[in-house]
């Protein structure tokens, strides 16, 4: 029973990113000869000089790719990411809406945030509309320090550099800017919001400080064994998640316990477990 529960929050998800996707196109970017890059920005430019429908254009270069990678998508994946790919051309050239504005900045920004808020739940649905979003997803599932966001850059970049000579230089510059949004959403829907801080802490008052973080923030603590290199002391390096709104006091703690404490801050872009979020089956 659980399984067809996250089996339909997949599919919502997908659905959901479809629309949000072929949106953001279909309002902002193709009206505005806006090609941010993938196969739908090669569609654009193709769609310049012959006519054909952008979405089309866009399956028939993603069917290749689709076929070299099915064996390693599997079926499940590979499934969704099919019709994925065929809804999201058939939304992108038949969805009925007009235009929202013929200013194209606001269309890269605005074109630019919503395909991305789609295109990331699409991925967290388990599928993927094919292009550079597949190839980062295949990529990034062998060689994970490589974000799905940062290879479809790279990938976009080609063909925003080849929508400055079919379109304007002008157009290509807005398109960057909607590849760089489209990304950095993308990534943002995939891997969450900002909303906590880690902490490190090197103190000589490590005990006192864990003490105070337990019973004063109500936040776990986790010690580590380190050894200065320098002065060849044993020390116990503290590790601590806590939420944005919380970091003040946890400075306040450390401050009044050790004035001389050394501190080392990092952004959580997600944080999984007991006093944040839950883990996701």
């Amino acid at each position: 029973m659980q399984n067809k529960g996250r089996e339909w929050v997949s599919w919502a998800q997908v659905v959901l990113g479809l629309i949000f996707g072929s949106l953001g196109y279909r309002l902002f970017l193709v009206p505005n000869d806006i090609a941010a890059g993938g196969f739908t920005g090669i569609g654009q430019l193709i769609n310049a000089f012959t006519g054909w429908p952008v979405g089309m254009i866009a399956l028939v270069l993603n069917l290749p790719l689709f076929a070299l990678s099915m064996r390693r998508l599997g079926l499940g994946f590979g499934l969704r990411s099919l019709l994925s790919m065929i809804a999201l051309s058939l939304l992108i050239d038949h969805l009925p809406v007009p235009p929202v504005t013929d200013d194209a900045l606001l269309s890269s920004v605005f074109g630019g945030v919503m395909a991305g808020f789609g295109f990331g739940l699409v991925l967290r649905g388990d599928a993927t509309t094919g292009g550079s979003d597949m190839l980062g997803k295949v990529i990034n599932d062998h060689f994970p320090a490589f974000s799905i966001g940062a290879i479809s850059f790279a990938v976009d970049a080609l063909v925003i550099v080849g929508s400055a000579f079919v379109f304007s230089a002008t157009r290509a510059m807005q398109a960057l800017v909607a590849a760089y949004l489209m990304n950095r959403m993308l990534d943002m829907v995939l891997e969450g919001l900002n909303l906590a801080k880690a902490y490190y802490i090197i103190s000589n008052e490590s005990e006192t400080i864990a003490a105070r973080i337990l019973t004063e923030l109500d936040r776990g603590v986790t010690g580590l064994n380190g050894r200065g290199m320098y002065s060849g002391d044993n020390r116990l390096v503290l590790l601590c998640v806590v939420g944005r709104l919380e970091t003040a006091r946890l400075r306040r703690i450390v401050a009044e316990t050790d004035p001389a404490a050394f501190m080392i801050a990092t952004e959580v872009h997600e944080a999984l477990g007991e006093g944040f979020m839950p883990h996701k089956k």
